[in-house]
């Protein structure tokens, strides 16, 4: 979850008039929250033109998502770090790659000479949506740092990285190619991507890196949540948020002024921020214990620190927050955010973009309970079997 602007923070007086029942005042509950604020629903999903979707290339994406021999140890999958019933993420602080045993919390690092993963792992729900900033376009921001947009120059990465699923085993250079060789060489995988791609039939294969990352980003295009309460309240269903949750939306839109960054259908403005966040883990390319977030891709002074406002659709199911996963519940987000940011010891204050707003425990607890109104269920299912045979990442809490 990340930051309330400074420079909206002055959306708080409003707030002077009825946001807490009381005898004296107006109820705000009382009026059409809806046409209060312009509350939209989700648009329709762009796709690029050159990767229009259909069933049979969504569920090819589906099954390489789960299937670890797109990992050159051949022991992760995309699902492995982005789990159905963990929200698309992975419940930890910062993911395990290569050397990994169990799943989500439970995962632990067999290889002392690995690392884990420098940021918390982002949700996929919802991934297709994401903007340009205010341009709503298949090339929207990806990453804590926005260094990649279009899903489908995303997708492969991953596959190149030695901490998510490279490991020990080939050189960078060498990752891809590599596992476009071990998807080539099952004959079911052939046969599927002949059927996805029936452009390709007169070629030699249809597998190649192209097609490979436009199956996977149609799947994760097709995660897609847009049924929760908060969704039904929009369309009209003014019984579909409880009063609770009502006061959580009206504090979030006014005194918690959390709509400056968390704004629009998707609750984000797809721009960056510097809330100055704690940093736990490793760092991140080649900065020992620290992460300069979208100064990485800019080199700009004013983006070091700065980080991509997520969504916070789904944010219930996505523990723990913030780009190093560094606070375990909502909570602890809340407090960070209400006592004005600024964990992190070495960004200047000048550079935070909160400010204190004094919200009271009760006022926390009702915007809790609105945050958890944002959750649905966009119903995917991990196969139980894969074309290589490799095991399916399959969540088991506790075991």
């Amino acid at each position: 979850m990340s930051a309330w602007c400074v420079r909206a923070l002055l959306l708080a007086s409003f707030l002077a008039v009825g946001c807490v029942d009381g005898p004296s005042q107006p109820d705000v509950l009382e009026t059409d929250l809806v046409e209060r604020y312009n509350l939209q629903p989700l648009p329709a999903m762009v796709h690029p033109a050159d990767n229009l979707p259909n069933s049979r290339r969504i569920e090819l994406g589906r099954l390489l998502f789960f299937d670890p021999i797109l990992s050159a140890t051949e022991d992760v999958a995309c699902g492995t770090c982005h789990i159905p019933e963990l929200g698309m993420a992975d419940g930890r602080e910062l993911p395990i790659g290569p050397s990994g045993i169990g799943l989500g919390p439970d995962r632990v690092m067999t290889d002392p000479d690995m690392l884990e993963e420098g940021r918390a792992s982002m949700t996929v729900i919802n991934a297709g949506f994401n903007q340009f900033l205010r341009q709503r376009t298949a090339d929207g921001f990806l990453f804590w740092d926005g260094r990649k947009r279009r899903l489908e120059n995303l997708v492969t990465l991953p596959i190149r990285e030695r901490t998510e699923m490279r490991g020990d085993v080939v050189p960078i250079e060498e990752s891809l190619a590599a596992a476009v060789g071990r998807v080539r060489a099952i004959p079911e995988y052939e046969m599927l991507f002949r059927a996805a791609f029936p452009e390709r039939a007169g070629a030699v294969t249809a597998i190649d890196s192209v097609t490979m990352a436009k199956a996977l980003a149609q799947f994760v295009r097709s995660v897609v949540s847009d049924d929760s309460p908060y969704d039904r309240f929009v369309a009209g269903d003014a019984n579909a948020l409880t009063r609770q949750e009502k006061r959580g939306l009206v504090l979030f839109r006014e005194k918690a002024a959390c709509s400056a960054c968390h704004s629009g259908p998707m609750f984000s403005d797809f721009d960056f921020h510097v809330v100055g966040a704690k940093q736990l883990g490793p760092g991140f390319q080649e900065t020992p214990h620290e992460d300069f977030g979208r100064w990485i891709v800019t080199e700009l002074e004013s983006d070091r620190w700065a980080f991509r406002t997520p969504t916070l659709r789904n944010i219930a199911e996505t523990a723990p927050y913030m780009h190093s996963g560094g606070y375990a519940d909502l909570r602890d987000v809340l407090e960070f955010l209400n006592r004005g940011g600024g964990d992190h010891p070495a960004i200047p204050r000048s550079r935070i973009e909160v400010r204190p707003v004094g919200l009271t425990p009760a006022e926390m607890d009702d915007l809790i309970a609105f945050l958890y109104a944002l959750s649905d269920d966009p119903g995917i299912e991990t196969p139980a079997t894969v074309p290589s045979g490799l095991p399916t990442p399959r969540f088991n809490p506790g075991k």
